[in-house]
């Protein structure tokens, strides 16, 4: 699958769910900087993705974080059951989501078994702001509408954040039927 077609099975699944959202085109970008740049240029505010790839013990998990944070994969050892965590390189990034780095969307992927890490701070902002796979655009929904979407897509889906004490927790995400 191409990120055209990633871009195009995203919006079918927005368009399928009623799903309102914003988009604008902008200059191709390669990291979440330039289009967190972009997306400011155009008036929008919310939480800015930045999806990540990583690896352990043989398979892969997307976590979807804001542009802004860093990411510290040794917090996920316990989920993975491995110490052994890496990011994955640019080749395993073009075959798992058929997308360049910079341009991973949060949703849309063609494996339904991929599992997704959606940081909590996400749910806190009013927006969410992605590319849908291509470099080029950039797309906005609601938050509310982003939580819609984890709950339906097959994909299994958990979120991460801290508990009251400040410790890293995971936590499932109830599916839809």
């Amino acid at each position: 699958m191409m990120s055209q077609d990633v871009c195009q099975a995203i919006r079918n699944l927005l368009q399928r769910m009623g799903i309102p959202f914003d988009e604008i085109e902008h200059p191709p970008v390669g990291t979440c900087g330039e289009s967190l740049g972009f997306r400011g240029q155009a008036g929008w505010s919310g939480a800015s993705s930045k999806c990540i790839l990583l690896k352990a013990k043989g398979k892969y998990y997307l976590l979807v974080t804001t542009a802004e944070k860093e990411i510290k994969a040794r917090l996920f050892k316990k989920e993975f059951g491995t110490k052994d965590i890496r990011f994955a390189n640019r080749d395993e990034l073009m075959e798992v989501t058929g997308c360049d780095p910079g341009s991973v969307p949060p949703f849309g992927h063609r494996d339904p078994a991929l599992p997704f890490y959606v940081d909590e701070g996400i749910l806190e902002a009013e927006f969410f702001m992605f590319n849908p796979a291509v470099p080029t655009k950039s797309l906005r929904i609601a938050t509310s509408d982003l939580r819609r979407i984890v709950a339906a897509v097959p994909n299994p889906v958990s979120v991460f954040g801290e508990d009251e004490s400040g410790r890293f927790v995971i936590r499932k995400v109830e599916k839809s039927a």
